[in-house]
């Protein structure tokens, strides 16, 4: 009876020391967790933020197109008014036959 009671008493020694051990594991792997855990935060943070800026970008770029149409919509309108013009500067100049 003394062999098995030295085998139990080794037995949960070996319990209990392996027990101990896993306190620090346990402390680990709530850490690593808790990383993850903020991580995962970050990421969807930055997705929102790089999901607002391509939303801004195209809204800026829409602006900038619609502004650019509208100069080019002008420019055309100034270059016909040049045009008309000219070509009344040019009749006004014109020599009129004698008569």
């Amino acid at each position: 009876m003394k062999l098995n009671s030295r085998a139990a008493i080794l037995a949960l020694l070996a319990v209990t020391a392996g027990c101990t051990d896993l306190k620090p594991m346990e402390a680990r792997i709530e850490d690593l967790q808790s990383q993850v855990n903020k991580l995962q935060a970050d990421i969807a943070k930055s997705s929102n933020n790089a999901a607002a800026a391509n939303k801004a970008t195209a809204a800026s770029a829409s602006d900038a197109s619609s502004a650019a149409k509208n100069a080019l919509s002008i420019a055309e309108s100034n270059t016909a008014a040049i045009d008309a013009l000219n070509a009344k500067i040019d009749q006004m100049f014109k020599r009129r036959p004698a008569e």
